[in-house]
């Protein structure tokens, strides 16, 4: 069985490539030729008009999966095309995330990144919120899929609700498997705006990378450098798998 990146050993080249957007790419030809010319980690978005979406049927999703996976999309991920605080009730909120986990596991992703809008979004509270995560952490771990909630702007409420949930499968009320913990997708670029440092960024998000991988967006290749550079630690991790670099330009939604 392939192993996850949360189950790799840290002997991981120190040249692991950092990851691509498929952004834009709306035909499966165009999208394994972009893979071909950059293998290793793949990020695409989900919805209507893209390369895929909750509208294809098992044979189509698993036909990418496996056109992308052998062109070297490894890990293949998924963005979602709704945000975990749409402005429509909680109840359609995680009926359209766990298509959402249905399709990332008929392609075969390990990952669905779930955005946050940097709204208010029906006024949820935190318990609301994460009420809702919990119930998508354990549809997550039944479909073998990494939940990844990527952050707004300082990365502070995102930690905390991951870390909310990792205590509540230690204490037995939360049923996920260890394998396919929930975590976080960092927007640099978001976090930054919003005044946070990248160094006391990484420092809260740290802990996190004891159980799952952290996705690290909103750079591009030189914005990567700097922040490899800021915080020397996240170069090694990059090297092990421990995070997974999505290279983009930058900006506050994760482009």
């Amino acid at each position: 069985m392939e192993q996850k990146p949360s189950e790799r050993s840290s002997s991981t080249p120190s040249t692991r490539p950092l990851g691509t957007r498929l952004d834009g790419i709306t035909d499966l030809e165009t999208a394994v030729r972009t893979v071909t010319e950059h293998p290793g980690p793949v990020e695409i978005s989900a919805g209507p008009g893209r390369l895929i979406g909750r509208h294809l049927g098992s044979v189509p999703q698993r036909q990418v999966g496996e056109a992308l996976r052998g062109a070297g999309a490894d890990p293949l991920m998924v963005r979602a095309d709704i945000s975990i605080d749409e402005d429509i009730p909680d109840e359609g909120v995680i009926a359209i995330l766990d298509d959402h986990l249905s399709l990332a596991a008929g392609v075969g992703a390990e990952y669905l990144v779930v955005p946050r809008t940097g709204v208010s979004g029906r006024g949820r509270s935190e318990d609301r919120l994460f009420s809702m995560l919990a119930a998508l952490a354990e549809a997550a771990s039944a479909h073998r899929v990494h939940l990844l909630l990527e952050t707004e702007g300082a990365t502070a409420d995102e930690v905390a609700l991951v870390q909310f949930l990792e205590r509540a499968r230690e204490a037995g009320t939360l049923d996920v498997d260890s394998h396919y913990l929930a975590s976080v997708a960092w927007n640099v670029a978001a976090s930054s705006e919003a005044g946070e440092g990248p160094a006391a960024a990484f420092e809260r998000m740290r802990p996190l990378l004891d159980r799952a991988p952290l996705i690290v967006s909103g750079v591009d290749e030189d914005a990567v450098e700097d922040l490899f550079a800021a915080v020397p630690e996240l170069r090694e991790a990059a090297a092990t798998a421990r995070i997974i670099v999505i290279l983009g330009r930058p900006g506050a939604a994760g482009a």
